[in-house]
């Protein structure tokens, strides 16, 4: 499939034509464009040899780490002992590399021209990053819900007797969690790669949000920092996979419901910026 295959023109009713495009008012609607724009952005998405390298090492590094760090856990109990999230701990490596990637499909665009050819193939601009987001959010969240509960099973059988099982309280909603999760990133990282457009200026952007303000805020008062460390994106989002909490973050549906609304809040942003900017 190549973009020319794409080219609808815009209509009246779009929701994202470039700066000064001329709008026929009896053209189709970029709704009626939305399953070309899926077999586009998936051809895309699959045929580019860093999605898989990218999907892979964050797999790996889910695996690798949860196992490590179950092996160096293994027969430690107690209260706060929560042998789910030590299992999935990988996670926060795999996070990396689904950031990176996430940005890296907008901004590569971006740095060879190719998106001029894909807002010509396809003028509702609005719509091919909306389109961009939900199918690499989607691959996010099925790459990490397989990885996820792969991760679990080794961890817990590393564990030993310390470990669990899927119908242990909050097990099940963790490993899902963990897909959620990345699923969300994925559409966050898409969204800061379309208002950023730089690749260097977005991942910055991604990781400084997600991990180097959560170590700033280690200088303030406890009070003030417990106040508003669990409101941060990665924090907030990470609960969802934790199955011990205390006054410090956020119940698991609450973080991940404010987690999806910074991933919602830097899409919104994204597509009012493509349609305003010249490509």
């Amino acid at each position: 499939m190549t973009l020319t295959d794409l080219t609808v023109p815009a209509t009246s009713l779009d929701i994202g034509t470039g700066p000064g495009t001329a709008v026929p008012a009896s053209q189709p609607s970029s709704f009626s464009v939305l399953p070309s724009l899926l077999r586009s952005e998936w051809a895309k998405l699959r045929t580019v040899r860093s999605t898989y390298w990218s999907l892979l090492v964050a797999v790996a590094a889910m695996i690798g780490l949860g196992a490590i760090i179950s092996a160096a856990q293994n027969g430690k109990t107690g209260t706060t002992f929560d042998p789910v999230s030590i299992s999935l701990s990988g996670v926060l490596l795999a996070q990396l590399a689904i950031g990176v990637l996430g940005v890296l499909i907008v901004t590569s665009e971006y740095s060879t021209g190719m998106i001029r050819s894909t807002f010509i193939a396809a003028p509702q601009r609005r719509a091919v990053i909306a389109v961009k987001a939900a199918v690499f959010g989607g691959v996010a969240f099925v790459v990490g819900t397989v990885a996820s509960l792969v991760t679990f099973l080794i961890g817990q059988a590393i564990l030993g007797t310390s470990g669990v099982g899927l119908g242990a309280p909050g097990a099940l909603r963790s490993v899902i969690g963990v897909g959620l999760y990345l699923g969300l990133l994925g559409i966050f990282a898409v969204g800061l790669g379309t208002i950023i457009r730089s690749s260097a200026g977005a991942i910055a952007a991604l990781f400084g949000l997600i991990l180097v303000l959560p170590a700033v805020l280690q200088a303030l008062p406890a009070s003030l920092r417990d106040a508003i460390d669990k409101f941060l994106p990665g924090n907030a989002g990470q609960a969802i996979f934790h199955t011990i909490r205390d006054t410090s973050t956020l119940s698991p549906l609450a973080g991940i419901a404010i987690f999806a609304l910074y991933a919602a809040a830097a899409l919104a942003i994204s597509l009012v910026l493509v349609a305003r900017r010249d490509a």
